[in-house]
């Protein structure tokens, strides 16, 4: 991977400008970010630095998509950068622009952290849906993440999956808490009607 100098001092230039789109497909394709896009890292962490406001939300998530995908010897290397690029994510949560920049930048935060599945996954709330395999006889359920069926109870929180459903509480953004809680909630499987976690079975889900 190799992008222009010219490209990327146009877009740290401007947050608005297309060249962005150009750093975008050069960095991650479908999903999955170049290993060597690591190197972007430094750069990512001074431009949006420079950046106010909503201008650092999108390359914000940009940054994240390309940390959980860095390697662990890049992660090591670039440890201040993804420190400094976590606490600007940090910082610009509260005011996220919308419900969507909002859970891009905890899915930001999940990715800088290292979070293999919340750091690709949590985007799911933005689209409502999530894909579910049933564990016991391999049934295919697509939930609603915001509203309907199936029906939904609360699951076992973990320590980070109780910190994401607070940071949307504690920002009052009531949609994106209520779809936490049914993305973290159980379910029963309509086939086999075995009980199960809906986040521990997501479908064509990201693993460490």
């Amino acid at each position: 991977m190799r992008i222009s100098p010219d490209v990327l001092r146009a877009a740290a230039s401007d947050s608005a400008s297309p060249t962005w789109a150009v750093v975008w497909e050069q960095s991650c394709h479908q999903g999955t970010c170049h290993p060597d896009s690591a190197a972007l890292l430094p750069w990512l962490a001074e431009t949006i630095a420079g950046f106010v406001g909503d201008q650092r939300e999108k390359p914000l998530a940009l940054a994240g998509f390309i940390a959980v995908d860095a390697a662990n010897a890049d992660r090591t290397t670039f440890a201040n950068e993804i420190k400094a690029l976590r606490a600007l994510a940090v910082d610009r949560l509260p005011q996220a622009s919308d419900d969507a920049a909002f859970v891009y930048l905890l899915q930001a935060i999940c990715g800088l952290e290292g979070n293999e599945v919340w750091g690709k996954e949590l985007d799911r709330l933005i689209d409502g849906e999530a894909d579910v395999h049933c564990p016991e006889c391999d049934e295919e359920t697509l939930v609603d993440l915001l509203t309907g069926e199936p029906e939904i109870t609360p699951g076992s929180l973990s320590e980070r999956t109780y910190r994401l459903h607070a940071e949307a509480v504690s920002a009052d953004r009531g949609a994106v808490a209520a779809g936490l809680a049914r993305l973290f909630g159980r379910m029963i499987c309509p086939e086999c009607g075995a009980a199960f976690d809906i986040a521990d079975n997501l479908a064509g889900v990201s693993r460490p």
